[in-house]
């Protein structure tokens, strides 16, 4: 992804598509903080989530992913999309797109654009599992075998090897969730507690899933009994679910099966199977996220889920530029 330049502006880019969704969702980059000054809408902290009103074109979750990083997720119609682009023009956010920066300037050392595509996407990347894969890609556009479409499926998923992806972890109050992200983050993001409800905000971390990056949210426990602030916290995490690129539902033996997810879990996961007696017949991985076992299973579970080691495998080119036109490299078409 772009990185902030030292120069005090924010780079922005919409990860969603232009065509008319549910959700948008636009990554910012560089100093976020300057970028909300001029906006009534205060950015939460790193790891942290919210609910805001931007100068009333519309609420939009903001999410903190690092001191240099925020997501921005909106309703996902034309108008909102070109009013949020605005605004955020507006208060000296550079919106980029692949027809906008030439790699070949950026990196002039390059034998011909492959080349220069390629290097602007591994200084981007933060998922290690796409450095083989770039490194790869010059000689692969130089053959004569066939051509990458953009917008294709394969193309749409390696796009993750540049955009992370967004896993959200659902399940009912103290299920574990919150000691999940810790335990994939390897530091504490969020609070855990054996008391229901402890995590009344959806919080995100950047975590790096068998060589994947990935934006991992631990959403709130979902239950009906909940106070007005826990309930508005849940309509929040909805946002999460409907955009998210892998739900994750995080279960224990007391309730395998809770609804008003609003869509199917992708990944099942059985938590505490150290406090679990017999087989509750759960068909998702098991795990104990508080003594960390199973964790190494799921990382490469959900890695594989969302980029297949055959897409991984595969000597079929790669554009090496998302099909959104979110990522600022220039098409690698041979000239």
């Amino acid at each position: 992804m772009p990185r902030g330049d030292g120069s005090g502006r924010t780079i922005g880019w919409w990860a969603s598509s232009a065509l008319p969704g549910a959700i948008g969702m636009m990554h910012l980059h560089g100093d976020v903080e300057s970028t909300f000054e001029g906006l009534s809408a205060r950015i939460p902290p790193v790891g942290g989530t919210r609910l805001v009103d931007l100068e009333g074109i519309d609420d939009a979750v903001l999410a903190r992913t690092g001191t240099e990083s925020c997501l921005v997720m909106p309703h996902g119609g034309p108008r909102i999309r070109r009013l949020v682009t605005g605004l955020m023009e507006a208060n000296g956010v550079q919106l980029v797109d692949a027809s906008t920066v030439d790699a070949q300037t950026t990196w002039p050392e390059a034998l011909d654009r492959v080349e220069a595509t390629m290097l602007q996407a591994l200084s981007m990347t933060e998922s290690p599992r796409a450095i083989p894969l770039l490194l790869a890609q010059p000689r692969r556009h130089r053959s004569d075998g066939a051509r990458p479409e953009r917008g294709s499926p394969r193309q749409r998923t390696l796009d993750r090897l540049l955009v992370p992806p967004v896993v959200a972890l659902a399940g009912v109050p103290n299920v574990g969730k919150s000691t999940l992200i810790n335990r994939l983050a390897g530091r504490d993001v969020a609070i855990t507690a054996d008391l229901a409800g402890t995590t009344r905000d959806a919080v995100v971390a950047r975590v790096v899933l068998d060589g994947l990056a990935c934006e991992v949210v631990d959403l709130p426990g979902r239950r009906e009994e909940g106070d007005e602030i826990e309930r508005e916290s849940i309509r929040l995490s909805e946002r999460f679910i409907e955009e998210a690129d892998l739900l994750v539902l995080v279960t224990d033996e007391r309730d395998l099966n809770p609804e008003g997810l609003g869509r199917k879990p992708d990944l099942r996961v059985s938590n505490k199977a150290d406090l679990r007696r017999g087989d509750p017949g759960d068909p998702g991985l098991g795990m104990s996220a508080m003594l960390g076992e199973g964790i190494e299973e799921f990382r490469i579970a959900v890695r594989r889920m969302l980029v297949p080691d055959e897409e991984l495998d595969s000597e079929e080119p790669w554009l090496m530029q998302p099909a959104s036109g979110g990522v600022p490299v220039q098409s690698p078409t041979m000239e």
